[in-house]
């Protein structure tokens, strides 16, 4: 099993989704991010069922960076309760995991 995990959020503009990728990129806790095309969402929200168009930020971290980049997400994410997903990765390319702890240390 790999340290690597993908985590996930969508914020409603695809502008704060570049600006927190960036962020925990300069900051480290990721390795790189990718932004997607608008999703359509639907959920519950305060009894009703909500649905809007959302960007899906992607991130490739560490699991031992987990607490502090879940922290840094919840502290500069616009929504009141953000998702916030850790997958682990199950199988990566050595060479890629590599890379992305030696990015992850500097």
């Amino acid at each position: 099993m790999s340290d690597a995990i993908v985590v996930t959020t969508t914020l409603a503009h695809k502008e704060e989704a570049l600006s927190l990728g960036k962020l925990l990129l300069k900051k480290r806790l990721i390795g790189c991010a990718q932004v997607s095309s608008p999703v359509h969402s639907l959920y519950w929200w305060k009894g009703e069922i909500e649905q809007s168009e959302e960007y899906c930020l992607v991130m490739k971290s560490s699991a031992s960076l987990w607490e502090m980049l879940e922290e840094e997400i919840r502290l500069n994410h616009p929504y009141d309760v953000p998702e916030i997903l850790a997958t682990p990765v199950a199988a990566v390319s050595k060479e890629y995991e590599q890379w992305l702890l030696e990015e992850l240390r500097k």
